[in-house]
Formats: C-alpha cells, structure tokens, sequence
C-alpha cells in the first residue's frame, strides 16, 4: 500500500469515530514497516515500556529478562559484563546475538566471552519504548551474528516537551563464607525532550553507582609441605566436586557509570534526518579483597604455603600473592550515529534508510596492584614492577547500512521486496605492561597483541502472497570478511624478542533463507523457516594474545567461520489482546568457536579452538495476555526446553555425546499485574533456568559452589504507585527467598528497590 492509499484508509477509519481530518497528525515514512519481513520469517517477541514496569529495571538488558528462551548473565547491578544468550547460544557466545538501539550497533563483535557483553548502558532503560527480540537468522538482513537472534530496542521518539526526572535506590544483603555485608547502590537519571517545528530533540542523563557482593572465592587443593598454621579458612568443594580450602574473596566492586546522551532527528519533508550521539565513562574498583588467613595472634597472613588449623596444607597461589591484588578499570566511550530516510519515488512505494555508526574506545586502562597493599611485600614487588597495566589503543568499529524496499513491488501489493548493503570495520589492540602502582609509573611492555576484520555483505528478501492462504518468502545473503594486520609481540620477562605477523585472511559466502506460511484462519499461523547462516571470528578469537600470572589467553589466527543451518515450525494463534505460540527449532553447527580453558602448570590457559560439529533442538511455549477472561489479571509467560548436543569432535573424542556448556535444558518466566486500583498496580514475577555445565566435559557436577552452573528460581515483586500526574512511586524486590545460585560466580541475593519518577 502506498502512502496515499494509506492516509486515506487513516482518515477514513479516523472519521468513523468523529475524528477529523484536522485532527490528522502529519506523516513521516518510517523504516520501521519497510522491514517487516525479518520479524514475519523469524519468530519475535516484544515487550513495550508499560508491560516492562512490572520489572525491577535498573538497566536497559532488565527489560527482557523475562522474554523466552533467553538469559542475561547480569550478575550484580552495574555489571559490565552483562553477556546475553539466546537457544543454542549461550552466554559466552555474545558474537551470536545482535543488539541494537535505534540502529546504533550495541554488541561488542570485538570480543567474545565475558568481554563480549553488549554495551547496554548505552542506552538508559528509561528512554526505551519498546524492546524486540528476534529468534536466529531466518531473514538475509542479519548476518552470522544473528545465530542466536537479535535485540532491537527502540527508544522514544521526541513527539512533545517532556522532562522526567528519576531516582532510585537498591540495596542487597549478602551473607556467604566470611562475607556478611550490606550493599547500598543509586540511580538518578534526568531527560528533556521536545519537538520544535521540524526538530525533534531528546536529551538524557544517567549516573549509576552500586557496590557488588564479591564476585569471586578464592579456593586451593591440598598440597604437601607445611607453612604457617592459619584459622578462618572454610572447609568445602569446588564445582568438580574436589575438596579444596576457601581462604579469601575478591570483596565488593564498586562501579560508577556517567552517560550523557543527545538524540536528533529533523523532519526534510517526506525524508527525516537523525542522529545520536552517547558519551559514557565507566569506572570499577576492587579495592576491598577478604583474606580469611589469621594467625594464633589474629594478625593476616599472607604467606603462599599455610597450614590450617585442622592439618590441611596449601597454597593460596603459585605466584606469591598476587590473588589478593586490587584492581581499578577505567573507561570511557563514544558512540555516534547518523542516518536519513525516506521514500525513493514520488509514490512511496519504495523506502530507502541509510545509517552509519562510529564506536570509539577514548580510554580503556585496567591497573593491577600485584599485590596487596597491606602485604609485606607490597611496595618490594612494585619497586620489581610486578603489577599490570593494560591499556585498549585503537579498538573501535564503524558500520554503514544501506537498505531499500517496497511492500508492493510494480503495484503489486502481494509482492514484496528489500535489499540492502553493509560494512563493518573493527579493530582491536591491547597493550599491557609491566607497572608500579605505588609511583603510577609502566615498565617494560609484556606483548601487545591485536588486529582487524572487515565485512562487505549485500542481502535480498523477497516476499510473496501467492494465495490469501499461502506465504513465501527467499532471501539471499552474501558474506565478503577479511582479517587483517594480525600482530603479536613476543615477550620474554619484559622483553620484545621479535613481532609475529599473521597472514591475511580472505572468507566468503553465500546464506540463503527460506520460509513458508499458511495462514489456516486469520488468526491462525503455521510457518515453516529454514536458514543458513556464518560467523566470522572476531578479533578477539584470531588475534588477542595476552600472558599474566593467573591466565594465558591464546588466539588462533586461522580459524574458521562457524557455518549453520537453523530450521522453525511456529504455530501461533492471536487473540484479543495476546497470542499463543509453540515453536519448535533444531540447529547445526559446524567448526563452533568457543573459549575453552585449561590449567597448565597452576596457571589457566585459554584459547579457542573450534568444537567440529554441536546440534541443538528444542522447543518453546508462549502465553502473553492482558485481561485474561475479562478479569483484570495480565500475564506475560513462557516455558522452552533445549538440548544442545556436542555430535563431533575430532580434537577430543571424549566429549562426543555431552551437553553443550552453559546450555540448562529448561527455562522459564512468568510476568503477572494486576491494578489494585486506579492508581496502584501490583506485578509479580519469576525466572527459572535448570542446571547446566560450564566444561565441555561435563564434569563440573556440583551445585551451589563457586565456579557451578546452577539451577535456580528467582521470585521478584513490585508496586507502582501513580501519585499525581505528574508523580510515580514504585517499591519492589528480586530474590525475594533469597536464593542462593551461581552462574560460576554469584548471582545476587535478595535486592529490594525504591524509585520515584517526576514527569512534566
């Protein structure tokens, strides 16, 4: 339908209730519709701002972690490392799912694993209207990094004056080992918007400050020799199952996040211009580490080689100290965005959007105290420079996507079509050096390491109605990726010996899409989807070389893509106000790239090699709808099952026939409100997720330790409160049973919240 067509079918069913045409608001072409077709092939769920205040959301990646079959590892309130897992993607695959804001690019395809999170802070949660979550890559607009799915938010467009301001407060107690603290974090955040003219404008303001619960226990097996005889160790397991002693942990983390951010658009008649710009600086500090160690006196030990009280010898670390060592990140970045869209012929038949974005790391430094500094030998270890400075230079990308499309190809409005281009570039380099954190001075380099990839793709997806019952659609997508200016430094206790170079490298491919619908009544579908897909390595997985005392990460500089074939049967029925839907998905993948990690020698050495072929099916259920049988009641639930099996792998036989790591086969969410009044409106919810492993061997069996995979039910409350017009309250808790559970580090305990919102 072109656009006049579709301002008469509003004005004419606008004068059906009275309403005027003067009433009319004046029409921009939106991208938003020129793509359906991405969430019409794949299966999609959306949760919009009103149905995400029965969540406790302090950040944006909050608002959809109730949504099906689907985790987000927020480990604490300010979590930089917020990774995200969809299916047969789990949460160290962050290179698998794609996340966008009005856009923008979000996900961090520099690194993978626990440095891979999305940058959701990025974008305040209280500027989203609504989020979409798009299950794996059945439409040509995404690439390999949509195996998982994609996470498109949208934020408010600026339609009216509106300045909010916004306070919140969390605290958690945390009682666990020789820990027993109360943690007290805050939130403000302040916007204005407004559309003057032609102009729409939006700007925003979020400061976020929380302290941690210890994010690490620090543990060690029995050893032969003796040493100091100690007490306050805790006899216990590890997640093997091994006995080991905990002595210490790594204590509270305080993060401090400052985001300032300015979004425009302009209105060129038919055509809109927009851009966005983000500014954010990050701070983390571990400067507070418990050592359990006393001596008969009560003093603090510090030795590498204890006894305890009841005879066990160990030692806290192969490398002295270091274990205790405080660590201060800071970072700060630049996220800018351009676009403009429009139609491209006097009809509006056809729409084009054009968006380009530029990410910059302005700082990144990690320093590392190397040891303690209430250890006797603190200030002799940074006089030796045994601590660590690491430093990001040049990491950064820039994207360009350019599309085109028609929902009624030469007049045909059964027909329809887009295509589209993109390039992405990104870089990576990491420099660490040997440091003395007493005079703030760096030493020697220890190896820096780093590199690019670049991508070229262009895509297709074609659409057809062929029968009022009956849907089709093709899409074709092909890859063009390229790694290049690998480098690595060899280091020898400080010294450069020589700068290994890696080969150029030159992938290509094509991805072809498939799906079929029928439509048995019109609120009745069934459809059938069935795709391929590639992921490239990223810099990270070819490139990033990194030698420290505790890890060894080593890179493969000729890895594989990882090649896929995905296929979904959905059935989904709408009715007034919800829908029920049932899919079934199974996937396999060749050459998976995955992190694995492996204790050579007292230190862990972790590299990716690729695991030869992984196939995963599953199954999902999902129930959403507001007033329920003409009650009052509203309910958003969901219920999936996935079994992720590792079918090849010639590197180790052994593993053939074990589960995929971090992969629980059961996952399941519930979101309920319901208004106690007019004004009061009560929201209850729960997330469950059933055991999983984090080794490929399968041998990380036990439960509720540091390091394990748990199984847990999360049971959270809230109340809202709208006071005035002007004037919101809201209470509420997670983990209201306070619920202990590990995702290998803790999740957190019981949290309660308080917020109050001022809008006018």
């Amino acid at each position: 339908m072109n656009k006049n067509k579709l301002l008469i079918a509003i004005i004419a069913a606008a004068s059906s209730i009275g309403v005027q045409a003067a009433d009319i608001p004046s029409i921009t072409v939106s991208s938003d519709v020129l793509f359906r077709d991405t969430t019409v092939v794949s299966p999609t769920a959306r949760i919009t701002a009103e149905e995400a205040k029965a969540i406790n959301a302090t950040t944006t990646e909050d608002i959809i972690s109730h949504e099906p079959n689907l985790i987000i590892r927020k480990r604490f309130i300010g979590d930089a490392n917020g990774t995200i897992g969809i299916r047969g993607s789990n949460m160290f695959q962050t290179t698998r799912t794609s996340v966008y804001a009005d856009g923008l690019p979000l996900h961090y395809f520099l690194q993978t694993s626990f440095s891979g999170a999305p940058r959701w802070s990025l974008v305040g949660p209280d500027e989203v209207e609504e989020v979409e979550v798009i299950y794996g890559p059945f439409s040509a607009e995404y690439g390999g990094g949509s195996m998982g799915g994609v996470v498109n938010i949208k934020t408010r467009d600026p339609k009216e004056r509106r300045v909010v301001l916004q306070g919140s407060l969390f605290s958690q107690d945390y009682d666990n080992r020789q820990t027993g603290e109360s943690y007290i974090g805050g939130k403000f955040f302040s916007s204005f918007e407004d559309k003057i003219g032609n102009l729409g404008l939006f700007l925003s303001y979020n400061h976020l400050e929380n302290d941690s619960q210890p994010q690490t226990q620090f543990a060690a097996k029995a050893s032969g020799g003796g040493g100091t005889v100690v007490s306050g160790t805790q006899a216990g397991v590890e997640e093997h199952g091994d006995s080991v002693t905990y002595y210490g942990d790594s204590g509270a983390t305080h993060n401090t996040s400052d985001l300032v951010k300015i979004k425009m658009n302009y209105d060129l008649g038919d055509y809109q211009l927009r851009g966005s710009i983000a500014y954010e600086e990050r701070q983390f500090e571990t400067d507070d580490l418990n050592n359990y160690l006393q001596d008969a006196a009560g003093n603090t030990v510090w030795d590498d080689n204890v006894t305890t009280t009841g005879g066990t010898n160990f030692k806290t670390s192969n490398f002295g100290s270091s274990v205790f060592q405080e660590r201060t990140r800071n970072r700060d970045s630049l996220l800018l965005g351009l676009g403009l869209t429009g139609p491209l012929d006097a009809d509006g038949d056809w729409v084009f959007d054009i968006y380009a974005t530029d990410f910059t790391i302005i700082k990144d430094e990690e320093e590392r105290t190397g040891r303690n500094p209430a250890e006797p030998t603190f200030a002799a270890a940074n006089a030796a420079f045994k601590g660590r400075l690491t430093e990001y230079d040049d990491t950064g990308w820039q994207t360009l996507d350019v599309k085109a499309g028609t929902e009624s190809l030469s007049g045909n409005e059964n027909l329809r079509l887009s295509i589209g281009y993109n390039y992405s570039a990104y870089e990576l380099e990491i420099n660490p050096f040997k440091y003395n954190s007493i005079s703030n001075t760096k030493d020697a380099t220890r190896g820096a390491s780093g590199g690019e990839t670049f991508t070229h793709s262009v895509f297709a997806q074609w659409g057809w109605l062929f029968n009022p019952e009956w849907d089709v659609s093709v899409g074709l997508r092909y890859d063009d990726w390229r790694g290049e200016n690998g480098f690595f430094d060899d280091d020898a206790d400080g010294v450069i010996t020589g700068t290994e170079k890696h080969d150029d490298r030159h992938e290509n491919g094509f991805s072809p899409k498939f799906s079929l619908a029928h439509f048995i009544t019109k609120q009745t579908t069934l459809r059938y989807s069935i795709a391929r897909a590639l992921r490239f390595p990223v810099t990270e997985e070819l490139y990033q070389n990194v030698n420290e005392a505790l890890q060894v990460s080593v890179a493969d500089a000729n890895l594989e893509p990882e090649d896929g074939i995905f296929q979904n049967i959905m059935l989904e029925h709408k009715f007034k106000n919800g829908l029920v839907r049932f899919n079934l998905f199974y996937d396999e993948v060749d050459d998976v790239i995955f992190s694995q990690n492996v204790t050579v020698n007292g230190s862990t050495l972790r590299t990716f090699l690729p695991v030869d072929t992984v196939k995963t099916k599953g199954a999902e259920f999902v129930y959403n709808q507001n007033i329920i049988m003409g009650s009052k009641f509203n309910t958003r639930f969901n219920v999936s099952y996935t079994d992720a099996e590792i079918t090849k792998n010639s590197l180790d036989t052994s593993i053939e026939g074990n589960t995929f790591p971090r992969l629980p086969n059961w996952r399941a969410n519930l979101l309920v409100g319901y208004p106690l009044s007019e004004k009061l409106n009560a929201h209850a919810g729960i997330r469950y997720a059933s055991n999983s492993y984090g080794d490929l061997d399968n041998s990380d069996k036990e439960e509720n330790v540091f390091g394990a995979q748990d199984e847990y039910i999360f049971v959270n409350a809230k109340l809202n409160w709208q006071a005035t017009k002007t004037t919101q309250f809201s209470v509420g808790v997670d983990n209201i049973f306070d619920e202990e559970a590990y995702v290998h580090h803790p999740w957190p305990s019981r949290t309660f919240f308080l917020e109050g919102k001022l809008t006018f």
